[in-house]
């Protein structure tokens, strides 16, 4: 190659480095030049520089590495600026970075060219098409992979998560591949032309520049990883081993748990054929806030409103935003950490296992009822059925919820007068909360995203507030099946779900973010919760009576999900050495809550009347 061919390449290198400066020009005031902290950079830059001019000076003599031809290094350039666009979301949201996504692919191009040839495309297709698929995610929605976001589009319905397969969607996803792979193509064939000591040299003098330059960007410690392909492969790792880490932990505290009726319990109250019916529901991203019942300014719950026996906790407060603990947390003796979430190991402190058991221990028959999912031998799935290993049989509806009413009047109807158990866990109000009535919306108009542009935020808001209308219905047409039956149904949501209010947050407080304010939000942490009883259930034994007089008076208080458990054992009086009173919202010793939770809540949930 002739020298002064080579010298223009470089004189291409060199202006295109200084592109790398223009994070200094947008954000001059985080520029901190004598930051002591990044003190060691400044070292390692110069040294580096130092290095790299006696490299320079030595290799236009042994010509050692070259660079491409100048047609060639624009046209490489030009390939990876293309591929940045498509592959790389932190171009929309700081397109000063820009320059930086672009370097770091163009280095991982070189280098896995060098090694593998055209057999790089084996790592690079699918690399490309994941980041591909984050950039769309986060142009539409403004969303990037982190465990919250997983978790929930694990736990949507495949109706839920069909409200994404959309022409718009679809047709961007087959241009995005079939642009990838044409650019693509044409790479490997201009990677084949160029000799591979000038594809060496280009990646490390692209390397070389980086990392002098490296103290010159505002913040760059925290960028420089995420940046690209690169950032996107750190996120999908991080993302997974979170929700592994999460699940496994609490399906290993599961495993190791004594099951609490393996010691001798009693049920002095009530007899075998009383014909008493106990409703658990667990529900699913249901905030306290938004409940007509609660003081919502719309009328969410019109039935459940104007049910005379209602009990409502406006100030519950969930576990966790991941089900899997919130779930441990409600239906064993679990006592939650306050970092449950952020530890290495989160410390859940049960000595029994599900409530479940003791039911089925004591003669009730048990039924649980799943949403469309649940048969998956993904993230929670697993843990519903370590607890709920004791049930006499499982229900699972297909996509919609309804289902459900069907299966409970025809377990009611064959029971005869045998007392029973349901644990409820369907589909509710989770994002992209799609779950009510679509031809009979009582809130429009509506949008069914996970993260949406500010400007549709009163329209995915009308669709969360639809699907708290659904869920009314839903609990109302169970209640009807139960007429002239003594019963107790309790409800209480697993997590709330933010709505934008706090922080801009759409979704759950993200497991791995350093802003993990779940228990400092009401948005998050405060979910819905209530109890319906029966007249029929009250006049069984006195000690019902007495039971549902004391939850009344529990409505002033605190709560947690660590009182469930408690509370279903007390208020049929089944007494078990795992029982403790000040848990049970039954008890007169009952003591609220008291761990970590908000210090501001809505005017609306304050007082109870």
């Amino acid at each position: 190659m002739p020298d002064n061919t080579n010298k223009t390449s470089r004189w291409i290198i060199g202006v295109f480095s200084l592109g790398l400066m223009l994070p200094l020009i947008f954000n001059a005031e985080q520029f901190a030049p004598f930051d002591l902290q990044g003190g060691a950079s400044w070292w390692a830059s110069s040294a580096l520089l130092i290095i790299a001019i006696l490299f320079l000076k030595y290799n236009s003599k042994k010509k050692w590495l070259l660079l491409p031809t100048p047609g060639k290094l624009l046209a490489l350039l030009g390939i990876c600026l293309l591929l940045t666009l498509l592959t790389a979301p932190h171009v929309y949201s700081e397109p000063e970075m820009t320059i930086h996504c672009m370097v770091f692919l163009t280095i991982a191009v070189c280098l896995l060219w060098l090694l593998m040839r055209q057999f790089c495309l084996i790592l690079l297709v699918p690399l490309l098409i994941a980041a591909a698929f984050e950039t769309g995610a986060f142009i539409l929605y403004k969303v990037l992979f982190n465990s919250m976001v997983l978790a929930e589009t694990l736990e949507c319905s495949r109706e839920e998560l069909m409200t994404y397969a959309t022409a718009t969607n679809i047709s961007l996803l087959i241009a995005s591949i079939l642009i990838l792979a044409l650019i693509l193509y044409v790479l490997c064939r201009l990677l084949k032309t160029i000799p591979l000591r000038s594809t060496g040299g280009t990646a490390l003098l692209l390397a070389v520049i980086l990392y002098i330059l490296y103290p010159f960007v505002p913040n760059s410690s925290s960028s420089f990883s995420q940046l690209g392909v690169i950032g996107t492969c750190k996120r999908i790792n991080r993302t997974i081993k979170d929700l592994k880490r999460a699940s496994n932990s609490t399906t290993e505290m599961l495993e190791n748990l004594p099951s609490p009726a393996a010691k001798p319990s009693s049920l002095p109250h009530l007899k075998e054929n009383d014909g008493c019916i106990v409703i658990f529901h667990i529900g699913e991203s249901v905030r306290a806030d938004r409940c007509g019942f609660n003081g919502y300014k719309r009328n969410t719950t019109p039935h459940l409103s104007t049910n005379p026996h209602l009990i409502s906790w406006k100030r519950c407060i969930a576990a966790a935003p991941l089900t899997v603990a919130s779930v441990a947390v409600l239906l064993t003796d679990a006592r939650r950490d306050q970092d449950f979430i952020k530890k290495e190991e989160p410390q859940l402190r049960a000595t029994c296992g599900s409530v479940i058991e003791l039911f089925k221990a004591n003669n009730f028959a048990v039924h649980c009822f799943h949403g469309a999912l649940s048969r998956q031998s993904l993230r929670m799935d697993k843990v519903m059925r370590m607890l709920t290993a004791a049930c006499d049989k499982r229900h699972y509806t297909h996509d919609n919820v309804m289902e459900s009413i069907d299966q409970i009047g025809q377990c009611i109807q064959q029971s005869g007068k045998r007392n029973m158990f349901f644990l409820i866990n369907n589909e509710g109000s989770h994002s992209p909360f799609y779950m009510y009535d679509q031809e009979n919306p009582p809130f429009t108009p509506t949008l069914h995203v996970l993260s949406p542009d500010p400007s549709y935020f009163d329209d995915v808001n009308n669709a969360y507030d639809n699907c708290l209308h659904y869920t009314d219905l839903f609990v109302h047409r169970i209640l009807q099946q139960l007429e002239g039956r003594p019963y107790i149904y309790i409800y209480v949501s697993d997590h709330g779900e933010y709505l934008s209010e706090y922080d801009g947050t759409w979704g759950r407080a993200r497991a791995t973010d350093d802003r993990n304010f779940f228990h400092q939000t009401q948005e998050g942490c405060g979910v819905c919760a209530f109890a319906i009883t029966s007249p029929q259930f009250e006049a069984l034994h006195p000690h019902f009576k007495q039971a549902i007089a004391q939850l009344r008076q529990s409505r002033q208080l605190t709560i947690g999900h660590e009182h469930f458990f408690h509370t279903l054992l007390g208020v049929v009086g089944l007494k078990s050495d795992y029982y403790s009173p000040s848990l049970d919202l039954c008890s007169p010793q009952v003591k609220p809550y008291t761990g970590p939770q908000p210090e501001i809540w809505p005017e609306h949930l304050r007082t109870t009347p």
